[in-house]
């Protein structure tokens, strides 16, 4: 049995309860703390208060919750976005054209219910059409809906050049009624914040959120859909808009196409005011109301004091460029923090050297064994490029099978096939017998093969069991009816599968950019693990790692194989190859050209295979 590698974290962020109705999750990435804002907040409170006695009257905070209402709403989508790394710039207009649409079919049709659909639905067109363009043409968001701005706001105008109004009462109704005082778009607002927080943190698609911001490519590589994804996002962000059209027309009662002027600066001043990272994959629901509660007293204190309409852009804008130089402070503080306060990792000095007894592919059985994998003819080509002309090996069970090459040989091609990631252009892959064919790295890890690749594919603002649950997410009911995530239980196995490779695991809520590179390995291998694991593929995982740290990688590497899982194993570093390795597959020009024992082979031999596809005289 290894000797106990131990996870402990000198500077960890405190664990967080659950939620007051038991939940059972934790809200993904880092907290927000957004107390100074708050604080900001009540003192332009007591600032304004004291400019203008009448500040302090309940009929002023309504007011401000009311003129809230749209950012409130809008808020939420554009914070999505923005954890994920995007961000749409067209929501002004998108307000404006929506509206105005809006407003021509209750004035032509006199139907309320039809306009109301008609604004949701046109907003979902609009948000969709923008996540579709910022996917497809691999551009900047910024520039792209930086010309939908500038297109739909145009296209306002193409409807109506002139304000619509006359509007049915049951529209107004909805934009200006009142239950107990408090009038209905306050409440609609208010609820779809807080059922919007609930998805943002509690819900699977929400720690996918948290993930493709954090690192995009890493989230791909556990499964996670993340055009859909993105695309989703737009089109509920164009939802929202549609939402905000629909209360602004019946709370003003009129529409013009120049209504939204300005609205995508005030919302983007809001979220990152209140914690959302403009870099993307931080951000909490709080730090955001917040936020928009900021915004508001700010306007409505400068109005109450007299100051003309371009002294509350000249603030706003001033407040934007504060929360995103806070932002980058935070961002700054983060990596400082990270590298002081590194979780220590410590290895006995009693570290097994030697491999454990496992049943190789060769004698697995006897000669009619079946391999746990095996690939013949793998083959691919980019254009008159061949990546890869001829990938065929098998891996027994226990097997560790160590596959080395020169820069350029295949490598890398091979793994990403045999990960789902690329699709060959002919071949045959066979996993224990069964011929498998992977359209994806979820349909992959589905099938019991789990890659370790060389970049890890951890998200850095993930925590270690949000990061070991993505792609996997384990779920519950809540009160039998909302599905949430079960944070409970994968921390549960998180700390069970470290405890299999002897990781005792101190803090499982630690995030994954405060460990050492020794100790993201140890998280990646331990996240392929599981009772339905055939292969496991490791790419370079001793790759600029210490001696002791490279040491603890092959203590979790013979433990995996003595469970008996196949092992594939992609190394440069002979010492390594020697170490573990049962069998040998080296490539040269996309062809495997030796397939055997290390032990034939002198290090001259290896060197010279990997170097030119031929074995020198020994």
């Amino acid at each position: 049995m290894n000797s106990p590698l131990l996870i402990a974290t000198a500077d960890a962020p405190p664990r967080e309860d659950v939620s007051p109705f038991r939940l059972g999750t934790r809200a993904p990435g880092e907290a927000s703390g957004r107390i100074g804002l708050a604080i900001v907040a009540v003192l332009l409170v007591v600032l304004f208060g004291a400019l203008n006695s009448n500040f302090f009257t309940l009929d002023n905070f309504v007011t401000i919750g009311v003129n809230s209402t749209s950012v409130l709403i809008a808020v939420l989508g554009t914070s999505a976005l923005l954890i994920a790394g995007y961000v749409d710039l067209s929501v002004g207009s998108m307000v404006a054209l929506i509206g105005i649409i809006v407003a021509k079919v209750a004035l032509v049709t006199g139907n309320t219910v039809l306009a109301i659909a008609v604004g949701l639905g046109l907003g979902f067109l609009l948000g969709f059409i923008n996540g579709t363009l910022v996917r497809r043409l691999s551009i900047s968001p910024l520039i792209v809906t930086l010309a939908m701005l500038a297109l739909y706001g145009g296209l306002a105008f193409v409807v109506s050049s002139t304000a619509v109004y006359g509007l049915p009462p049951a529209l107004l109704e909805l934009g200006r009624g009142r239950i107990f005082g408090v009038q209905y778009a306050v409440m609609i607002a208010i609820a779809v914040f807080l059922i919007g927080a609930f998805v943002l943190t509690r819900t699977v698609i929400g720690l996918r959120v948290y993930a493709i911001g954090g690192d995009p490519r890493a989230a791909e590589l556990c499964g996670i859909p993340v055009g859909r994804t993105v695309v989703g996002l737009y089109a509920t962000n164009g939802t929202l808009i549609g939402l905000v059209a629909v209360l602004t027309a019946g709370r003003l009662g009129s529409i013009t196409p120049t209504l939204g002027a300005g609205f995508e600066l005030d919302v983007l001043t809001a979220a990152i005011l209140g914690g959302v990272a403009f870099s993307g994959g931080a951000g909490r629901p709080l730090g955001i109301a917040i936020g928009v509660a900021t915004i508001g007293i700010l306007d409505a204190g400068l109005i109450f004091v007299g100051m003309q309409s371009w002294w509350q852009q000249i603030a706003v804008g001033a407040m934007l460029l504060l929360a995103l130089a806070a932002d980058q402070l935070a961002i700054a503080y983060r990596g400082r923090r990270a590298r002081h306060a590194t979780a220590s990792f410590s290895v006995s000095d009693e570290t097994r050297t030697t491999a454990p007894s496992v049943v190789s592919g060769s004698d697995a059985g006897g000669g009619d064994a079946l391999p746990a994998f095996s690939i013949a003819s793998a083959r691919k080509s980019y254009g008159a490029l061949v990546a890869l002309e001829d990938g065929s090996f098998s891996v027994g069970r226990g097997e560790i099978v160590c596959l080395l090459g020169d820069n350029g040989a295949g490598k890398s091609t091979l793994v990403k096939i045999i990960s789902g990631a690329i699709h060959p252009d002919d071949g045959v892959m066979q996993l224990e017998g069964r011929e498998v064919h992977f359209r994806s790295p979820q349909d992959a890890r589905a099938a019991g093969l789990e890659t370790v690749y060389q970049d890890l594919a951890l998200c850095p603002n993930l925590s270690i069991t949000h990061n070991m649950m993505l792609g996997r997410e384990k779920t519950r009911r809540w009160l039998g009816l909302v599905s949430v995530r079960d944070d409970r239980r994968a921390g549960e196995e998180c700390r069970a599968k470290l405890a299999a490779l002897g990781v005792t695991l101190r803090d499982d809520s630690v995030l994954v950019r405060s460990l050492s590179g020794g100790q993201r390995q140890s998280v990646a291998i331990a996240r392929a693990l599981g009772e339905h694991v055939k292969l496991i593929c490791l790419d370079e995982p001793t790759a600029a790692l210490g001696v002791k740290q490279t040491a603890q990688v092959i203590a979790l590497i013979r433990s995996i194989a003595a469970t008996g899982t196949g092992v594939v194993l992609v190394t440069h570093d002979l010492t390594t190859v020697r170490q573990l390795a049962d069998r040998i597959v080296v490539l040269s020009l996309g062809s495997v050209v030796y397939d055997g024992t290390a032990r034939d082979l002198t290090a001259d031999q290896l060197w010279g295979l990997m170097a030119t596809g031929a074995r020198p005289a020994g």
